[in-house]
């Protein structure tokens, strides 16, 4: 059973906040009312905008979970003191309804398990985002869930160092981001294939060879971090997807190798020193002697800023970059989008060009999200005038720069932007 605050056909301005919370307290009362919680296979309760009394919180939750239930969620508004809901753990006993508990998803509330619960034999995903718990209290919980999956925690302040002290041997997925307080991570869960994570810890100890990473970091060294500390504490990862919302220290040139690394994804927003040197991003490319495919996304906004290398053209004064070092790329697979006629994209995007000898397929893309190439929405992302403008200089910069040094051999596209991106 799905229930949420749908205020759409509340619209009218006869309705305030209150008037449209008593509309939805009644209307899952009357959906509860005279069920008995039994047979009922899930429910979710999203909570927001109004906020609800306590009282019918736990009301609803006594009638919905009992035996059976295997999916449970409660989503509510993001208050701006401290939650103020203190969600009943001994809900997930298990004589109430936790013997069969799958799922469990909390947002927006306090969770404090004290007790061996009955979920802990049945749970194999737990979300938690903005929940008040303490590390000791979810490294004891999640200790006992012995066939835990995935795990997510987002936004809990109140964890500062969190260690389970057996080991999860079914978990695969875990993230965590956002917890300013967290310093020390430390698990054993082998089989431990996927890890996302958001800015720094101090410590991370996950005990498994971990082989996809996505790192989601809004510092201004996310990207420096990954290249400077996952070679050392994730040597096996295989695939690494790096998102940055405001990178402002360069990469640096280390030693450290990532010898395992097959793909490679990096999301650029609202940099500040990237659309001024995308060159330093070589320092990844000369770490991954197994790199097959990289993928790199800049918002076009960020390059409408920096110079155009059409400029040195123009005056007879370019010199491109290149390193002394004849290095040799695995590359078969390069797509750049938002790409744009920035002098330090042009000279990175030439360096793969002359070191990936087996390159396959490399594709320019100069809009910043086409929904019709993409195929995962029928929307693009809109384009400025300054936008389309700056596209069209890059296509000439291809032009003039990049595409004469492409082998026949090579699967070449430098792409416009299509009609609707600019709509």
């Amino acid at each position: 059973m799905h229930l949420d605050q749908d205020t759409r056909a509340l619209e009218d301005e006869q309705y305030g906040l209150d008037k449209i919370g008593s509309y939805f307290i009644n209307m899952i009362n009357h959906a509860l009312e005279n069920h008995s919680g039994f047979g009922m296979k899930a429910l979710i309760l999203q909570l927001f905008p109004c906020r609800i009394d306590a009282s019918f919180i736990d009301k609803w939750l006594q009638i919905a979970v009992k035996p059976g239930i295997e999916e449970l969620a409660l989503e509510m508004s993001i208050p701006k003191k401290r939650a103020e809901y203190n969600f009943p753990s001994l809900l997930l006993s298990n004589e109430i309804g936790g013997a069969t508990l799958e799922s469990l998803r909390l947002i927006s509330c306090s969770f404090h398990p004290t007790i061996t619960l009955g979920c802990n034999k049945s749970l194999t995903s737990l979300y938690l985002s903005f929940v008040h718990i303490s590390g000791e209290e979810l490294g004891q919980f999640v200790s006992n869930c012995l066939v835990l999956a995935q795990l997510s925690i987002t936004n809990c302040n109140d964890i500062v160092c969190f260690k389970v002290p057996s080991v999860l041997h079914h978990l695969n997925h875990f993230q965590v981001g956002n917890c300013e307080m967290l310093q020390v991570i430390e698990i054993s869960a082998p089989k431990l294939s996927s890890f996302v994570y958001g800015d720094s810890l101090i410590k991370i100890s996950l005990g498994a060879e971990v082989k996809r990473i996505r790192m989601i970091g809004s510092k201004p060294n996310t990207l420096c971090h990954a290249r400077a500390e996952l070679p050392s504490f994730m040597p096996a990862v295989e695939r690494l997807i790096v998102e940055s919302s405001c990178e402002k220290v360069k990469t640096p040139v280390l030693s450290s190798k990532f010898l395992h690394l097959k793909y490679l994804e990096i999301y650029l927003v609202d940099v500040q020193l990237y659309y001024q040197d995308y060159f330093c991003l070589v320092s990844f490319l000369d770490a991954s002697p197994a790199l097959e495919t990289f993928v790199l996304h800049v918002e076009t906004g960020c390059l409408l800023r920096c110079d155009s290398v059409l400029k040195d053209l123009d005056n007879g004064q370019l010199h491109l970059r290149q390193m002394p070092e004849c290095l040799r790329y695995n590359l078969k697979n390069v797509i750049i989008t938002g790409f744009s006629s920035a002098t330090s994209l042009i000279e990175l995007t030439n360096h793969i060009v002359r070191n990936a000898s087996a390159l396959v397929c490399m594709t320019l893309d100069t809009a910043r999200g086409c929904g019709r190439r993409t195929g995962k929405t029928d929307k693009c992302q809109h384009m400025s005038k300054e936008g389309i403008m700056e596209a069209q200089k890059a296509l000439e910069a291809v032009n003039r720069c990049i595409e004469g040094m492409v082998p026949s051999s090579t699967n070449f596209k430098a792409l416009e932007p299509c009609c609707q991106c600019g709509c």
